[in-house]
C-alpha cells in the first residue's frame, strides 16, 4: 500500500481517533490487531503518530506480506507478531492502546477477557470495530467497567459501524460506562435506516442441503 493512497471511511475514522488521543496523552505503543492488509497501522506509521506500532496477526502469510510493505519505512518504529491478540505480553511501563477492528464480538471478547485477566496491573485501553454482535460485546464492556472515552458510528459501503473507545482501567465514576446500545442512530439518515432495517429483518432458515449418495 503506497503510504499515500486514501482508506475507507472506518479506517480513516479509526486513525482519526488515533491521531486526536495522541494529541492529548499520547501512548508510546499501538497494537493494530488482526491487522489483515495493515492499511491502518501503515497509516499510523506514515503519520509517525506512535513510538512504535505493533501489527499483529495470527496468520503468518498475511504477516510475511505485511512485512515487504512496511520495508521501506526501516526498522525501530514497528514490529511485526504472529499471534493470537488475547497472548500478547505488555510493558507494564508503559499505556497502550490495542485496535481490534473487523473481528466479530464473540472473538473480541475471548481476546479481551485473555488480555486483562493476563495484565491486571498494566494500562490498555481499546478501540473496537466490531463487525458482528455490537450488543453482546458492549454488554461486556459494561460488566467489566470499562470508561467509554467516546463512540461514533461509521457508514461505509452500504454497512455501518460502531467504533467504541475505552479505557480499560478507570475509577468508578469518572467516565461513563459503555452503554448496552449504541444511541447514535439517525433515523432521518438514509444509511441508518438501511442498515437498522437489513440487521433486524429475521433471516430465512436454510434447508438441510441433501446428502448425495
Amino acid at each position: 500500500m503506497n503510504p499515500s493512497a486514501s482508506i475507507g471511511p472506518r479506517l480513516n475514522a479509526i486513525l482519526e481517533l488515533v491521531t486526536e488521543a495522541q494529541q492529548k496523552e499520547a501512548y508510546p505503543c499501538i497494537w493494530d490487531c488482526c491487522c489483515d492488509h495493515g492499511y491502518l497501522g501503515i497509516k499510523i506509521l506514515s503519520y509517525n503518530l506512535c513510538e512504535k506500532l505493533v501489527f499483529v496477526d495470527q496468520l503468518p502469510h498475511i504477516i510475511e506480506q505485511l512485512a515487504a510493505k512496511i520495508a521501506p519505512f526501516g526498522t525501530g518504529k514497528h514490529e511485526l507478531i504472529t499471534a493470537d491478540a488475547g497472548d500478547l505480553v505488555f510493558d507494564s511501563q508503559n499505556r497502550h492502546l490495542v485496535i481490534l477492528a473487523g473481528v466479530g464480538g464473540e472473538c473480541l471478547i475471548e481476546i479481551i477477557s485473555k488480555i486483562e485477566s493476563k495484565h491486571p496491573d498494566v494500562q490498555i485501553d481499546y478501540i473496537f470495530c466490531p463487525s458482528s454482535r455490537h450488543k453482546l460485546l458492549r454488554e461486556y464492556l459494561s460488566s467489566l467497567s470499562m470508561g467509554l472515552l467516546s463512540e461514533q458510528l461509521v457508514c461505509d459501503k452500504k454497512r455501518c459501524y460502531e467504533i467504541i473507545y475505552v479505557q480499560g482501567k478507570t475509577q468508578t465514576g469518572l467516565l461513563p460506562a459503555v452503554s448496552l446500545n449504541c444511541g447514535l442512530w439517525d433515523m432521518d439518515n438514509v444509511d441508518h435506516q438501511q442498515y437498522l432495517k437489513k440487521i433486524n429483518t429475521p433471516r430465512a432458515s436454510k434447508k438441510p442441503k441433501r446428502r448425495i449418495k
